[in-house]
C-alpha cells in the first residue's frame, strides 16, 4: 500500500490518540500486531540503513553498533521495563528502496519509531513516509542541511537529525587548510593557493563540494576544478591526468563509497602529482577504503564531521562492550549507530510508560526531545536545536574531527585540543 493511501487516522498512533491511552484495551483487536507485539510489548525500533550496495560495509558495521545498543540497553532493564526489538530495513544505497523499506517497517513491522540512515537522499524520502504515519524518527547520520530545511519548510515535527550539517565539513577544512598554511605543516605554506575538488554525485557529495567552495573563497584558495564522480565509480586515471596538468596544492575529494575513495587515493599517489596535499573527506575514514589504498593513502587527511569520541564511549561502558563483542574496529559510523538507538530509548523513557509515548501527537513527541537534557553519547553530547538539528562545532556539543593516515591507521591529529597524536612530517 503507498503512502498516500494511509491517513493519519488510521496509523497506530492516530488510533492511539484518537481512542485514549484508556480505550487501548478496547481496541486490542483494532491493533493486534502493531508496534512491538500484540497488546504493546516493548518498544520496537525499525533500523534502516545501506546493508547491500556499493555501502554495504558501513551498513554491517551501522547494524552491529545498533544491536550492541539494543543489548546494552535491554540488560539495564530496557525502556519501562521492557526490552527493546529491532527490525532492519536495507536501503541499498538507493533513494527508492529507502522509502519502500520505511514503509515496510512501519506498515508491516509496526514499529514505534525509526531509527538509521546514512545516505542524505535516502533520508529525504523517508521523512515524509515517518511524518505521514505519525512516527518519531532520528536521523543518526545523513549529513546534508536540505534534511533540516525540508523538516522545517514542511513542518516535520516528528524528524530530529543528529549529524552536524554538511557546512561542518567545509568550516572543519577551512580552519584545518588555514592552521596547516600558518604553521607551514607538509608541503605549506602555498603561494598560489590552488586547490581541485572532486565529488561524489550524490546530494550530500555535491553539497559539501559547493560549500566547500565557499569556504575556500573566503580564506583566499583558488578552486581551479570540480568535478563530479559516480557513487560506484572506481577508475579516476584520466580524471586524476587533467587535474595534474593544472599542479594543485591540494587535490580534495568527498566519497562514501569505500571502493571509490580507496581507488581514488591509490591512484593519486600514481598521478605525479609533486608537492600536492590529498585531502579526503570521509571516505577514507573506513577501514576497507584504506586496504584499498594501501600505503599510497599514507600521509592523507581525512575528516569526519562528527565522529567516535572514545572518552564519551568508555564512560558509558560502549567501547569496551563493542570490542569483547566483535573482531573490528567500531568505526564513526557505529558509533553514531549506536547512539542513534540510545537517543531514542532515552527519549521514550521521557514519557510515563511506552503507551504514552506511542500515543503521543508529533508536537507532544518534539516537546520531550527539544525539551530533554544532553543526552551522552558516541560522537559527543546530543541536544535537539529548535530546528530540529543537533548542536555542533565544539567539544560541548560535536566537533569535526580530522585524521592523518599512517600505514593504514587513523591517527586522530585535528584539532589540537583534542587530537591524541602530532602530525607525522616525515611522509612528505
Amino acid at each position: 500500500m503507498g503512502i498516500n493511501n494511509v491517513s493519519h487516522a488510521t496509523t497506530r498512533r492516530g488510533l492511539l490518540r484518537a481512542s485514549g491511552v484508556g480505550a487501548i484495551g478496547a481496541l486490542a483487536g483494532c491493533l493486534k500486531g502493531f508496534g512491538g507485539g500484540e497488546g504493546g510489548g516493548g518498544l520496537k525500533i525499525g533500523f534502516y540503513g545501506p546493508f547491500s550496495g556499493p555501502a554495504s560495509n558501513i551498513g554491517q558495521q551501522k547494524k552491529m553498533a545498533a544491536n550492541l545498543s539494543r543489548e546494552m540497553i535491554n540488560e539495564e532493564n530496557g525502556v519501562h521495563g521492557e526490552d527493546i526489538t529491532l527490525v532492519f530495513g536495507d536501503s541499498e544505497s538507493e533513494p527508492s528502496a529507502g522509502r519502500n523499506e520505511v514503509n515496510r517497517l512501519i506498515q508491516e513491522e509496526n514499529v514505534d519509531a525509526v531509527g538509521g540512515g546514512f545516505h542524505s537522499d535516502v533520508a529525504l524520502t523517508t521523512i515524509d513516509v515517518t511524518n505521514q504515519h505519525d512516527v518519531p524518527q532520528i536521523i543518526d547520520e545523513a549529513v546534508s542541511s536540505e534534511i533540516v530545511k525540508k523538516i522545517n519548510s514542511n513542518n516535520l515535527t516528528n524528524v530530529f537529525k543528529t549529524t552536524p550539517p554538511s557546512q561542518a565539513y567545509a568550516v572543519g577544512w577551512r580552519q584545518l587548510i588555514s592552521q596547516f598554511q600558518k604553521q607551514k605543516i607538509g608541503y605549506f605554506p602555498y603561494q598560489k593557493k590552488r586547490i581541485a575538488l572532486i565529488g561524489e554525485d550524490t546530494s550530500y557529495g555535491l553539497s559539501i563540494m559547493d560549500l566547500m567552495k565557499g569556504e575556500m573563497n573566503k580564506i583566499g584558495w583558488n578552486v581551479i576544478s570540480e568535478d563530479e564522480v559516480g557513487l560506484d565509480e572506481t577508475d579516476f586515471t584520466s580524471l586524476l591526468a587533467r587535474i595534474q596538468q593544472s599542479n594543485p596544492d591540494i587535490v580534495w575529494g568527498v566519497q562514501t563509497s569505500s571502493s571509490g575513495a580507496g581507488n581514488l587515493a591509490k591512484q593519486f599517489a600514481g598521478a605525479g602529482f609533486e608537492n600536492t596535499h590529498f585531502f579526503h573527506n570521509y571516505g577514507l575514514t573506513i577501514e576497507q577504503a584504506r586496504q584499498t589504498a594501501g600505503n599510497a593513502a599514507n600521509g592523507a587527511i581525512t575528516l569526519l564531521n562528527a565522529g567516535r569520541v572514545d572518552k564519551l564511549l568508555k564512560q558509558q561502558g560502549a567501547l569496551q562492550a563493542w570490542n569483547k563483542k566483535y573482531d573490528a574496529e567500531m568505526t564513526g559510523s557505529a558509533a553514531l549507530s549506536y547512539q542513534n538507538i540510545k537517543l531514542i530509548a532515552e527519549y521514550a523513557r521521557s514519557f510515563d510508560d511506552l503507551e504514552a509515548f506511542r500515543s503521543a501527537s508529533n508536537d507532544q513527541w518534539a516537546k520531550k526531545v527539544l525539551n530533554h537534557d544532553p543526552v551522552k553519547g558516541g560522537s559527543g553530547y546530543i541536544k535537539f536545536q529548535q530546528n530540529h538539528q543537533a548542536a555542533w562545532g565544539d567539544p560541548q556539543t560535536q566537533s569535526a574531527l580530522g585524521y592523518q593516515i599512517i600505514d593504514g591507521n587513523l591517527n586522530f591529529v585535528w584539532p589540537p585540543k583534542l587530537a591524541a597524536k602530532q602530525i607525522d612530517e616525515g611522509v612528505y
